[in-house]
């Protein structure tokens, strides 16, 4: 009897054992399919993700293909306009020197020739700006020497609109760099003129250098006393046709950043609380956009 006993009790727990090995192994292959499922939910989310932010990137592309063939036919059409404005603007600079030898013993009709002169030369501005834009010019980078170019600019436009502007220089920087002195001279001189018009002409403008030593470069400062840039146009200063005066084309800035970057540097703008561009220009222009 007792042997009977143990032998069903041996034949019982053999049995329980039987059933819960399947159950186990039943139970992890559900955790088992359980992971695998949700790895796979992930990574399908993770695809769409993806594949949505490369629409994206995809619109975006196609939106600046048709903002550049947009501006193509844009610039080829201010282009040919600009050469028809400038050759009747050299024509009126000759006219204007010319009277300037007869009319220079009457004083007011030196100031009206002077009021001419200026207005002459904000037009031909304008004309430079839209061939300059119309234009994918490769830089012809030279040793220069920074400095006379702020100060030539400067003694310029001291002399074009005195005694209503005051032009400050401060210039500590070490004067020598590579860089294509035309282009250079185009992005101070845009720079300074948008100043100017902040002021009304009747302000002052301080332009400053000083060395950068991480990358090794200059640091070129133009700060007016202006009312400063509208806060809503600060993230789009720099684009093509973004101007804060009726007047304005929007293309001086749009030029100013071009050449910069042109040059391997960086161009920043803010209020402090009148209008500050800082301008960062390696040693070395950057060859990749040389003509070299």
């Amino acid at each position: 009897m007792l042997a009977s006993k143990q032998t069903q009790a041996a034949l019982d727990t053999e049995s329980a054992n039987g059933l819960a090995q399947p159950n186990t192994a039943l139970s992890r292959l559900f955790e088992r399919f359980t992971e695998s499922s949700k790895k796979l939910e992930d990574k399908y989310a993770a695809l769409t993700e993806e594949v949505e932010e490369l629409k994206a990137q995809l619109r975006c592309k196609e939106e600046e293909i048709k903002q550049s063939e947009r501006l193509a036919m844009l610039g080829e059409t201010a282009a040919a306009l600009a050469h028809e404005v400038r050759n009747p603007l050299g024509a009126i600079t000759l006219f204007l020197s010319m009277l300037r030898t007869d009319v220079e013993d009457k004083p007011q009709a030196v100031s009206l020739l002077d009021e001419i002169e200026r207005s002459v030369t904000s037009l031909n501005n304008v004309v430079s700006n839209v061939l300059h834009f119309a234009k994918n010019n490769r830089l012809t980078t030279t040793p220069l020497n920074i400095h006379s170019i702020l100060l030539e600019l400067s003694q310029h436009f001291g002399n074009l609109y005195a005694p209503g502007v005051i032009l400050a220089t401060d210039l500590r920087a070490t004067a020598f760099l590579t860089g294509d002195d035309q282009a250079l001279r185009q992005c101070v001189y845009n720079l300074v003129m948008n100043s100017l018009q902040a002021t009304c002409f009747k302000g002052t403008v301080l332009i400053s250098t000083q060395d950068v030593p991480d990358p090794d470069g200059v640091e070129i400062v133009i700060q007016d006393n202006g009312p400063g840039i509208p806060p809503e146009l600060l993230p789009r200063l720099f684009e093509p046709f973004v101007s804060g005066r009726r007047e304005g084309t929007g293309l001086g800035l749009s030029i100013v950043r071009r050449i910069v970057e042109a040059h391997g540097g960086k161009i920043k703008a803010e209020n402090t609380p009148s209008a500050r561009f800082t301008i960062h220009l390696p040693r070395r222009a950057s060859e990749a956009q040389s003509g070299k």
